[in-house]
């Protein structure tokens, strides 16, 4: 008796076909080596860039390594103004003599305030150096280092004759200028270690 098989059209399932990898497609490798090659082209040109500019856009050979800053532009100098000296001699009359500290904090700025209030600052411990002053002392101003619209730096010399203890002194002022007035900034002495000689 002959055996009969199942046709497609009687409802049997066709034989599966294993599927190729899609790596060894064309239509795979149409696609990838185009994509491959841009991004090797771009690599290329980056670090051919670094090589020749670096990072901060300059020729290697003009600055090297690393990144460089514009310098800051120089600051404005202009001539003192006249309101300082007397501000000077009246922070020295006050503030370094240790007397009227009220008249003192008005002309004082926030680094010689440092956040101390009124009764705080006439308390007396304020951050200036003292200096015994009276009637025979003198207040020399020996350079200004500084003048800006807005700050200033000056060297003051104080001498005291009548007074051995006191030794004459230099000084640098710091002042800076807010909403029209001058205030002192800083009060730093200006000393220097002596040198020991050999015994």
């Amino acid at each position: 008796m002959e055996e009969v098989r199942p046709s497609p059209a009687m409802g049997a399932r066709p034989t599966s076909v294993a599927r190729t990898p899609f790596w060894r497609r064309r239509q795979f490798w149409r696609a990838a080596l185009p994509a491959a090659a841009v991004v090797a082209a771009l690599a290329a040109g980056i670090a051919a860039y670094n090589a020749v500019y670096g990072s901060n856009g300059q020729p290697q050979s003009k600055t090297g390594w690393g990144v460089t800053y514009p310098a800051p532009a120089p600051l404005e100098s202009v001539r003192l103004d006249p309101a300082v000296r007397p501000l000077v001699r009246r922070f020295v009359a006050t503030a370094v003599a240790r007397k009227d500290l009220a008249a003192a904090y008005a002309i004082s700025g926030p680094a010689i305030r440092q956040g101390e209030t009124l009764a705080q600052f006439a308390a007396g411990s304020i951050p200036v150096v003292p200096y015994a002053i009276d009637a025979t002392s003198s207040v020399t101003f020996l350079r200004v280092d500084e003048s800006q619209p807005a700050s200033a730096r000056l060297e003051v010399f104080l001498a005291t004759p009548d007074r051995a203890v006191n030794s004459p002194h230099t000084f640098f002022v710091d002042l800076i200028k807010r909403r029209g007035r001058w205030y002192v900034n800083g009060w730093t002495p200006r000393w220097t270690p002596p040198i020991p000689t050999l015994p």
